[in-house]
């Protein structure tokens, strides 16, 4: 009796997801008309997903690197479910004009008035700051 009740967890846990939405990590590059946007050595990208519907979830935090790649880790390095997101992002680089204002004019910081949307899914995140 055991050995089924087990089974029947097991198969229920797989058929509607245990723990929530299925998570992944995810990679992706911030470009610029196609071409890589980077910053200095000393420059740092911050980037972070918000659900569309702001459902309340906190938001989903990207480890990234200054020649503009990144990793969607989200919380407990678990991934992000897949759907859309208002993506935040500021490029702050002390070695530009102005020294450590944002790159992006603050076009994509929280709370810019036409946020960019992106939908996660599957294979490799591309954001296109001149779009």
């Amino acid at each position: 009796m055991r050995a089924i009740f087990c089974s029947v967890i097991l198969v229920a846990c797989f058929a509607i997801g245990c723990g929530g939405a299925s998570r992944k990590k995810v990679d992706g590059k911030i470009v610029k008309d196609g071409q890589p946007f980077t910053v200095s050595d000393k420059g740092v990208f911050v980037l972070s997903f918000v659900p569309e519907n702001d459902t309340g979830v906190a938001s989903y935090n990207a480890t990234t690197k200054p020649d503009g790649t990144f990793t969607i880790v989200g919380p407990e390095g678990k991934g992000i479910p897949a759907g859309k997101y208002k993506v935040h992002l500021q490029a702050m680089d002390p070695y530009q004009p102005g020294g450590g204002t944002d790159k992006l004019a603050h076009k994509f910081a929280p709370g810019a008035p036409n946020p960019k949307i992106v939908e996660i899914g599957s294979g490799e995140l591309v954001i296109d700051v001149a779009k």
